[in-house]
């Protein structure tokens, strides 16, 4: 039914109603550090040493490199969401193909064109969905379904860089299964009649990856590069899927606002990415100095810095001891992270007042509401307002004035 629903708001793009399954609050999801771990809401992970690293791969970008928060290093090890960030690919790499034992994913390009490819596992909305992204392009893959990656910028031209987000509080390469991993643990003719080869043809290849039966970051990298020649001078044209895709060019999906002097917002539900039942994505453009006003939302988040820094303060941290603890200023860099969990209230500026800075929060729903406080104040009686601030305000300004 979910995907019926889902083919059908395909067909009327413009309608306003969610495919059914959309989510508008976050679900808890099972972690692996039984709620343990610092209290902290911020992730350098800028500063952090790769988890891993291709050499062999894109050479000329110094080789592919990943890196994974850890799960249990922030928010008690309760974080719902955890985040991948991958440099130096170029053409013909590709994030190995594979699957999720139950993180749903969503991805953001910050360089380079990059070809996404997932399965459905039941023909709907399609057989599969092939896209190509540029810059900040966004893509969502349900968990369980095979999908992957491939670069497609040569490395003179810089090759890609992106995030992934995963709905999840498991560290994200644990998580994941390779088809590799897979195939090798298999017997030899199962694993030959997946491939669509004989048995014999198989048995002459499985040498080439019978270590990842073993698997770790070594035996089965989660980086490897297309075959000799078959990117070569140019990799093949992409036929790309256009009704409901699980991949979108920003241009097509983000709805625009500005939000307060120097501030651009840009977001996207799953009203404008029907694909997109779980997870959804705002985008800020901060001016030198400015300030995304205090908000709250309907979900968990994390927020990426796409570029430049910014410093950030949240009300609190997760419901208990520490829910309404003042929590200090953090300055967190390109490539940096941070956590809001549901509802904590939040603000954050660009923090050099010379240069600009992008980021990128993305949430564990499809449908999101966001709280902006000082239109929702607005709203309230303002007398009940200043009286809950303790101030007598109100009544100063309203009493009659005797001359």
């Amino acid at each position: 039914m979910k995907a019926v629903a889902l083919a059908l708001l395909a067909v009327g793009s413009k309608s306003q109603l969610l495919p059914a399954g959309t989510t508008d609050v976050p679900y808890p999801r099972p972690g692996d550090c039984n709620n343990q771990g610092p209290a902290t809401y911020a992730w350098r992970m800028s500063q952090q040493p790769f988890n891993d690293h291709f050499p062999n791969a894109c050479p000329g970008l110094g080789g592919a490199t990943v890196r994974f928060n850890n799960p249990c290093g922030w928010a008690h090890g309760q974080a719902q969401l955890t985040n991948a960030h991958f440099t130096g690919l170029c053409k013909g790499a590709t994030r190995t193909i594979h699957w999720h034992n139950f993180a749903d994913e969503w991805g953001f390009v910050k360089k380079g064109q990059l070809m996404t490819f997932v399965a459905s596992p039941d023909g709907l909305p399609w057989p599969s969905s092939t896209n190509v992204l540029e810059s900040k392009g966004v893509w969502y893959f349900p968990s369980g379904w095979l999908h992957g990656l491939m670069c497609m910028t040569p490395e003179e031209e810089g090759g890609c860089e992106f995030y992934i987000v995963f709905a999840s509080p498991q560290a994200a390469e644990p998580n994941g299964h390779n088809i590799d991993t897979t195939v090798a643990q298999a017997p030899d003719d199962v694993a030959a009649k997946v491939l669509g080869l004989s048995v014999e043809e198989y048995r002459s290849m499985r040498p080439n990856f019978a270590r990842a039966a073993h698997a770790s970051s070594a035996t089965a990298p989660i980086v490897t590069m297309v075959g000799k020649g078959a990117c070569e001078p140019n990799c093949p044209q992409v036929q790309e899927t256009l009704a409901a895709p699980a991949a979108m060019p920003a241009s097509e999906v983000e709805q625009t606002k500005h939000l307060a002097e120097g501030v651009v917002v840009h977001q996207i539900r799953t009203a404008q990415f029907p694909f997109a039942r779980t997870m959804s994505q705002e985008r800020v453009e901060l001016a030198a100095g400015a300030a995304r006003p205090l908000v709250w939302a309907s979900a968990d988040a994390m927020l990426l810095v796409v570029s430049g820094s910014i410093s950030v303060t949240m009300e609190g941290g997760i419901i208990g001891a520490e829910e309404h603890l003042v929590f200090s200023n953090e300055t967190i860099s390109e490539g940096d992270c941070y956590y809001f969990p549901n509802a904590r209230a939040y603000w954050f500026k660009e923090a050099t007042g010379k240069a600009t800075a992008e980021v990128i929060t993305v949430f564990n729903v499809g449908n999101w509401k966001s709280f902006e406080m000082s239109q929702s104040i607005q709203q309230m009686p303002e007398m009940a307002v200043f009286s809950n601030l303790h101030s007598n305000k109100f009544l100063q300004e309203s009493e009659p004035i005797h001359i």
